[in-house]
């Protein structure tokens, strides 16, 4: 009688595994940088060619795990022979819910590149982000791979790499806007403050153009109301207020940026099998 080992089919990652994935995200900052260099000057066509393909790399992570969440949503509500398993299975509907979601989030990340520019500080942290993201991933492979369920480990994973970066990340990014310098519009109507802020955006696309100065706007509405909150001596609670609005900004760059990554990490999904 011989004895046989039990067989892995799920292992954990492989160092080489992980430097492969953390290459992908560095070559995907980089095309970013290379965005952020050339976003105002590109025409029209070229910047809708790159959303576009932005937004596809970020659809087909959202699309798998979507349909990985519905899965396990159907398996736990209903019986396998239901004729409503077959028409919740996410076909046609699930992928336009995702591919709006996608569209929306590539227009958010690359018009807040161009926004961002050559700061250093920023693009640093989007390099310890690929690091956060891909050592949480790892992590998260090893310690679930015994008990997680094969068909569903890969949300998982990918759910828990987002969280752990995201949530460093937009820590260090309001961190970074609470230590920089700031105008002053203590002196100036919302209405100097709106034209100051959004002439300077300048580009040859005209969805680029339009786009940065609504965030422009957005990031001048912020300062000018915790400047005259603060000049009003307005309790702490107000200027709260302002502090959500630019948890919410910061959050969707960083949202937008991990959906990106996991897109680029989706092979490893394969809507919930190997």
């Amino acid at each position: 009688m011989t004895m046989t080992s039990p067989v892995r089919l799920h292992t954990p990652p492989e160092q080489h595994r992980i430097a492969r994935h953390a290459a992908l995200l560095l070559i995907c900052v980089a095309a970013l940088w290379l965005f952020m260099l050339q976003g105002r000057v590109l025409a029209a066509g070229w910047v809708v060619l790159i959303w576009m393909v932005v937004t596809l790399v970020m659809l087909r992570g959202l699309f798998l795990r979507a349909r990985i969440r519905r899965r396990a949503w159907r398996s736990a509500y209903l019986y396998p022979e239901s004729p409503w398993n077959r028409r919740l299975r996410g076909g046609l509907c699930l992928f336009i819910v995702q591919l709006i979601k996608a569209g929306v989030l590539a227009a958010v990340l690359l018009l807040t590149v161009v926004r961002i520019g050559a700061a250093p500080g920023v693009w640093r942290l989007m390099l310890v982000a690929v690091l956060l993201f891909v050592l949480a991933r790892a992590r998260a492979d090893r310690v679930f791979w015994r008990d997680a369920s094969p068909a569903y480990r890969p949300e998982l994973v990918a759910r828990v790499g987002q969280w752990g970066a995201g949530v460093v990340l937009v820590f260090c990014l309001l961190l970074w806007a609470l230590v920089q310098p700031q105008p002053d519009f203590r002196e100036a109507t919302l209405e100097q403050v709106l034209w100051h802020v959004t002439d300077r955006e300048r580009a040859v696309s005209v969805a680029v153009e339009k786009g940065t100065q609504w965030l422009a706007a957005w990031q001048g509405l912020e300062q000018w109301v915790v400047q005259q909150i603060t000049a009003a001596d307005q309790p702490y609670w107000v200027r709260a207020g302002v502090w959500v609005s630019v948890l919410v900004r910061q959050s969707l760059f960083v949202v937008s940026l991990l959906v990106l990554f996991n897109g680029v990490l989706a092979g490893r999904l394969h809507d919930g099998r190997r």
